[in-house]
């Protein structure tokens, strides 16, 4: 059976409890860049798969999804790289592209079909990224004024970090117009960090666990790389978008 809620897991109870016992203080192993993120066992849900998928065959709906990204891969210098699940097998491309005003990451599917792209817009009100498709999200759907390469871009998604929030947390609105995205106050998405300083995060679509975004500490395997955990019947390339316009906006923050 499907569930949409999670389940109550120690990890959760902990966090109540540091809450509760803290007066919303949190304790030093809270508080690092070693604090952990609960199991995918205990934190991901099975969800029903996307009416509308951007790389059809990448979403699974029997399985969660492994991918290995390597840290600042985002390469909005220009270079690309190949995406890998855990053993080893190539799972799509990423391509960066130096513009005159902005720089952009394009996601294409191992036969080189674009998939999606990911920009700032200049004068977004907040820190702010978008992810665009190159196909309509849904039925009806009108390109924005976007394009790449010639090509009419269409709205999927806005990511955006809470700017005065303890710890780091992300959040993503899915379009509902042309060029309209869900209620901010609402997010669709949302991305905690386990800890103040913690560079990994947890993502819950409502109150179900979606995706683990990981970056170990000391791990030889994955060094300078982040491991992205995707649920069952979640578009990974979205969270692979989400890993993207993370790594840019933490960029960003810390250029001043």
């Amino acid at each position: 059976m499907l569930q949409n809620r999670l389940h109550t897991s120690s990890f959760h109870s902990r966090q109540k409890s540091i809450a509760a016992n803290s007066g919303g203080l949190l304790f030093p192993d809270e508080m690092g860049c070693a604090a952990s993120l609960p199991s995918a066992e205990e934190f991901l849900q099975e969800f029903k798969p996307p009416d509308s998928e951007y790389c059809d065959g990448l979403t699974s709906s029997t399985q969660n999804i492994d991918l290995v990204v390597q840290q600042k891969l985002f390469s909005w210098s220009g270079g690309d790289f190949k995406v890998k699940d855990t053993s080893g097998k190539d799972y799509c491309v990423v391509q960066g592209k130096v513009m005159s005003m902005r720089d952009r990451i394009v996601i294409l599917d191992t036969s080189g079909n674009e998939i999606a792209c990911c920009l700032e817009k200049v004068f977004s009100m907040s820190p702010a990224m978008f992810v665009y498709g190159f196909k309509p999200y849904f039925a009806g759907q009108n390109p924005t004024k976007e394009t790449q390469n010639g090509k009419p871009l269409y709205a999927w998604a806005k990511v955006w970090n809470t700017v005065l929030a303890v710890r780091q947390k992300y959040n993503i609105q899915m379009a509902i117009g042309d060029d309209e995205y869900s209620d901010t106050n609402s997010p669709d998405y949302e991305a905690t960090a386990p800890g103040l300083l913690a560079p990994r995060l947890q993502v819950a679509k409502g109150d179900a666990g979606c995706a683990l975004i990981e970056r170990p500490t000391i791990d030889w395997e994955f060094a300078n790389s982040y491991r992205v955990t995707v649920a069952k019947g979640i578009d990974p390339i979205l969270m692979l978008a989400l890993t993207i316009c993370k790594d840019k906006l933490e960029e960003k923050k810390n250029d001043g």
